[in-house]
């Protein structure tokens, strides 16, 4: 008995081991307080192999960046990234509603996305790969704020997907002309 109540102590004592990967992403913290945290979901890129050299899908690229009116604030051929990380757009964007492109849920009149002020990270990694061609990753990063004057907070909103595949589409458009 006296054997059983010493392990029972001696495993109550010990602790499992914990190992972190810093390397992991972890989500995005939207709020933390007393009752808890919540998290927003880890943008994801969309991306797409291409048959031609990184110099050109990267001036295709910027055709693209061009073409959408989006202004170049990123533009680092060191890091091979182009894009804008803070910008916003209403109602439309790449000639779609902005319904097609973003989600920030349903308010009593529908959509959010529909009558919000859309702040917008969109940046593209432009990478030359071992085979000649270029690897391009997309990543669009959407927050809503309501102009109605309620509040001048922004709000997290999610990608349908649907922009990252419209500046990828074009990108290969442009190279295919």
């Amino acid at each position: 008995m006296r054997r059983f109540v010493l392990l029972c102590a001696l495993s109550a004592c010990a602790t499992p081991g914990t190992t972190t990967d810093s390397s992991t992403p972890k989500q995005a913290i939207i709020f933390q307080g007393e009752k808890g945290t919540i998290y927003a979901e880890r943008p994801r890129a969309s991306s797409m192999t291409f048959a031609a050299p990184a110099a050109t899908v990267w001036l295709a690229t910027k055709k693209v960046y061009a073409d959408l009116d989006v202004p170049l604030t990123v533009e680092n051929l060191t890091t091979h990234q182009i894009g804008n990380q803070n910008f916003f757009k209403a109602r439309q964007f790449a000639g779609e509603s902005m319904t097609q492109l973003v989600d920030c849920g349903s308010g009593m009149t529908g959509p959010k996305a529909a009558s919000y002020r859309i702040y917008m990270s969109l940046l593209t990694q432009v990478d030359a790969d071992a085979k000649g061609g270029t690897t391009v990753q997309t990543t669009f990063v959407p927050m809503g704020q309501d102009m109605s004057g309620g509040s001048s907070d922004r709000i997290p909103c999610g990608t349908t997907g649907r922009l990252e595949a419209i500046v990828l589409d074009r990108i290969n458009r442009v190279l295919v002309k």
